[in-house]
C-alpha cells in the first residue's frame, strides 16, 4: 500500500492547483441557490433577503439537461457481422451492456449527472463492483471538488474525491473509529464540534490503492485497501475548454445575473418611494385631513401632488441590456423558453435562433456518450475479472421489448469490452425536426423504413413495430376483398344469382368479429361447406372419396391422369390441347370472306410432338 504521506502530499498539491476553479464552481453553487451574501456580502437589503428576478442559472441548466438526459442507444458489435452466431454473441452482449444501466439506475442519475456537467463542466461515471450483488454499478459523480489526474491518452490514472458530511453520520458508517470522529470537542481550526458539525472526508484511488480519510482529525484514515482491478474505474467527460481548467457554461454569467437583479432592487426601491413621497400642497391649506374620501379645501387644487421619482429611462434600458447579456451569456435563445415575439408564419427564423442551441445538445451528447462508452468498458472488464466463471441471469427491457438472458463473464464477454454509443442519426434536433427530416430523407427514397424506424426520437421494438404494420396492412387488404364481393350483391342479383351464400357469410362474419380477431373470423366465416359422405359401394374402390388413394390412381398419380405424358387417359402425345381425335379447335378455323362477299372456310390439322 502507498505511503499516507505522499497521498496527503498528492491531495494537497491537487487542491492547491484547482483552488480556482473550486472557487468559480462555489460561486455558481451559491448563485443557483441564492445565497446572495456569500457571493456580494452586503447587496441585498434586509427587506429583500433573496432576489426578485427568476434565477436564470437555476432554469437554463434544468432546460438544457433535460435534453441532454436520454439515454442513448447501445451496440457492442466489433465490427461487420454476418453469421448467425455471431449476431447472437453480439445481442447477447448488448444485453449485458443494458442491464449494467438498468441496474445501476442510470436512467434515473442522467438528469442530475447533465446538469453537473453544465454546470460545473465535468461529468465524471464512477465504476464501483457491488459483491454483493455480483455485478458492477455505474454511478455519476458530483464534480463539485473532484481531482482527476489523465495520462496523454486520457485516461484517468488518479482520482480523488472531497466532500462534507455529518460527525453524526460518519460514527454511524465507521462505528470503530466513532471515538476519534466525535471525541474532540474542537476541530483544528478551534471551532466547536457536534454530532450536526459537518466534517471533510477525502477519498483517492490510483491503480494500486484505495485510500478514504479525514484531514481534519489529523488524517484519520477510515479505510485503506489495495485496488485488485489494477486501474482507475473512472470515466471522466469535460467540455470543451481553452486552458486546462474545467469551466462549467454559468462560470461568467453570476455578475451579470446580479447586476440585473440590482437593478430590479434600485426600481423597486424608487417605486416604494414614489408611493410614500410626501404630499405637496397650496399655502393656503391650513389643516390637511387624512382618511377615505378626505377632503382638502384650496384655491389651487391643482397644486396638489406627491413629490415622487420617476423612473429614467436609462433604467430600462439598462434592464434590457442585462437581460439580453444574460441569455447570451447562459447561450439559452428566447424561443428555447417559449418567449418568441413572432408569428407561426416566421418560423424559419425561430429554427434560426434554435441553431445553437441544438449544436449544445449535440456536443453534450458526444462528450457524454464518449464517457458513457468507457464507463461500459470498465464495466465489462470488471465484471469479467471479479466474477469469471458465475453464471448470471439478467432481465430488462431494450426497445420497449422485454428481455431475459444468462450469461457467464469468462464465456460471454471473453475480453471483448467495446462499446459503441450513439444518440442517433437526428442527434441535437428537436423531436419535431427529426421527424420531419426522416419523413424528407424517406419520401425521396434516400433511406429505407428499417433506417427511418429506428432513428425515431421515441422508444420502439423496429422488428415488433414493422410485424404489427403488415399485420394491419394484410387485414386492411382482406376487408376490402370482403367490402367489393359486398358490392357486387345487387349485380348477382340482377343477373340472377343467388347471393344468399354471400349475405349469410357476412352475416356471419360480423357475429364472429367480437368474439375473435378480423383474421380469424375471416377464416371462420368462409370456411367451405364439408362435403357429402360417399356411397359404402364406392368406398372402398380406388381413387374414390374415402377410399385408398383418394383421387389418385396407381402409384400417387391423379385419377385419370397418364403418369407417362401427364395429359388426360386416352390422349394421344401431341394432341392434349386439341379437340377429340385431334381434330382443330375453332380457333384454328379460318373463316373469311371472298370479293364478292360469301363466305369461305378452310381447315388445317397442325400437328404437335411434345418436347
Amino acid at each position: 500500500m502507498a505511503d499516507m504521506q505522499i497521498i496527503t502530499a498528492r491531495v494537497e498539491a491537487l487542491r492547491r492547483d484547482a483552488s480556482e476553479r473550486d472557487a468559480r464552481h462555489q460561486t455558481v453553487f451559491d448563485a443557483r441557490a441564492q445565497k446572495i451574501e456569500n457571493i456580494a456580502p452586503g447587496s441585498m437589503p434586509d427587506a429583500w433577503p433573496r432576489p426578485i428576478t427568476a434565477n436564470v442559472l437555476d432554469t437554463s441548466a434544468r432546460q438544457l439537461a433535460e435534453n441532454l438526459a436520454p439515454l442513448p442507444s447501445l451496440n457492442c458489435a466489433p465490427g461487420i457481422v454476418t453469421s448467425e452466431r455471431q449476431k447472437r454473441m453480439v445481442a447477447k452482449r448488448t444485453k449485458i451492456a443494458y442491464s449494467y444501466i438498468i441496474d445501476s439506475g442510470l436512467k434515473r442519475q442522467m438528469p442530475t449527472g447533465c446538469d453537473w456537467y453544465l454546470t460545473y463542466g465535468a461529468i465524471p461515471i464512477v465504476v464501483e463492483p457491488d459483491f454483493e450483488a455480483g455485478r458492477p454499478r455505474i454511478r455519476i459523480d458530483n464534480p463539485m471538488k473532484h481531482y482527476a489526474q489523465q495520462d496523454l491518452s486520457g485516461k484517468v490514472i488518479s482520482y480523488t474525491k472531497i466532500w462534507r458530511e455529518g460527525a453524526r453520520q460518519l460514527a454511524a458508517k465507521f462505528p470503530e473509529f466513532a471515538n476519534q470522529i466525535l471525541g474532540s470537542t474542537k476541530d483544528q481550526y478551534g471551532r466547536q464540534v457536534t454530532g450536526d458539525t459537518e466534517l471533510e472526508v477525502v477519498k483517492y484511488c490510483d491503480k494500486d490503492t484505495y485510500v478514504l480519510y479525514m484531514p481534519e482529525r489529523r488524517n484519520l484514515v477510515l479505510m485503506q485497501t489495495d485496488n485488485l482491478f489494477g486501474k482507475v474505474p473512472v470515466a471522466l467527460g469535460r467540455k470543451p475548454t481553452w486552458d486546462d481548467q474545467d469551466r462549467g457554461q454559468f462560470d461568467d454569467v453570476v455578475w451579470p445575473m446580479l447586476a440585473r437583479n440590482r437593478v430590479a432592487m434600485l426600481g423597486l426601491q424608487a417605486t416604494q418611494q414614489t408611493v410614500r413621497a410626501p404630499l405637496a400642497i397650496p399655502t393656503d391649506v391650513q389643516k390637511i385631513p387624512f382618511g377615505d374620501d378626505a377632503i382638502i379645501r384650496t384655491n389651487s387644487p391643482d397644486k396638489i401632488r406627491r413629490v415622487g421619482t420617476d423612473m429614467p429611462q436609462v433604467a430600462w434600458q439598462q434592464d434590457a441590456m442585462l437581460q439580453q447579456e444574460v441569455m447570451k451569456g447562459t447561450r439559452t435563445p428566447a424561443s428555447a423558453t417559449g418567449d418568441v415575439n413572432a408569428s407561426i408564419i416566421t418560423g424559419r427564423g425561430v429554427d434560426a435562433l434554435n441553431g445553437g442551441y441544438d449544436i449544445q445538445v449535440a456536443t453534450g451528447q458526444l462528450i457524454i456518450g464518449d464517457a458513457l462508452e468507457r464507463a461500459l468498458e470498465i464495466a465489462f472488464e470488471m465484471d469479467e475479472k471479479y466474477w469469471p466463471d458465475a453464471k448470471k441471469s439478467i432481465s430488462g427491457v431494450i426497445n420497449g421489448t422485454p428481455f431475459e438472458e444468462s450469461y457467464t463473464p469468462a464465456k460471454d464477454i471473453n475480453g471483448n469490452y467495446r462499446v459503441s454509443v450513439s444518440y442517433g442519426f437526428a442527434s441535437g434536433m428537436n423531436p419535431n425536426q427529426a421527424l420531419v427530416f426522416l419523413l424528407q430523407l424517406r419520401g425521396d427514397q434516400l433511406v429505407s423504413r428499417d433506417f427511418v424506424q429506428r432513428q425515431l426520437p421515441m422508444d420502439i421494438d423496429v422488428a415488433q413495430l414493422q410485424s404489427q404494420v403488415d399485420q394491419e396492412q394484410t387485414v386492411d387488404a382482406l376487408k376490402q376483398g370482403i367490402f367489393a364481393m359486398a358490392s357486387s350483391i345487387g349485380i348477382m342479383a340482377q343477373q340472377g344469382m343467388d347471393p344468399t351464400m354471400i349475405l349469410t357469410k357476412m352475416a356471419k362474419l360480423i357475429e364472429l368479429r367480437d368474439k375473435m380477431p378480423m383474421h380469424e373470423a375471416i377464416l371462420s366465416a368462409f370456411q367451405p361447406e364439408p362435403q357429402p359422405a360417399p356411397n359404402s359401394q364406392d368406398a372402398g374402390a380406388p381413387g374414390a372419396p374415402g377410399g385408398p388413394g383418394e383421387g389418385q390412381g396407381p402409384g400417387g398419380v391423379p385419377f385419370g391422369i397418364n403418369p407417362t405424358t401427364g395429359a388426360p387417359g386416352g390422349i394421344a402425345p401431341g394432341q392434349a390441347e386439341m379437340g377429340p381425335g385431334g381434330k382443330p379447335d375453332v380457333m384454328q378455323l379460318l373463316a373469311g370472306l371472298t370479293n364478292g362477299g360469301r363466305p369461305t372456310a378452310s381447315a388445317s390439322v397442325k400437328r404437335s410432338v411434345p418436347a
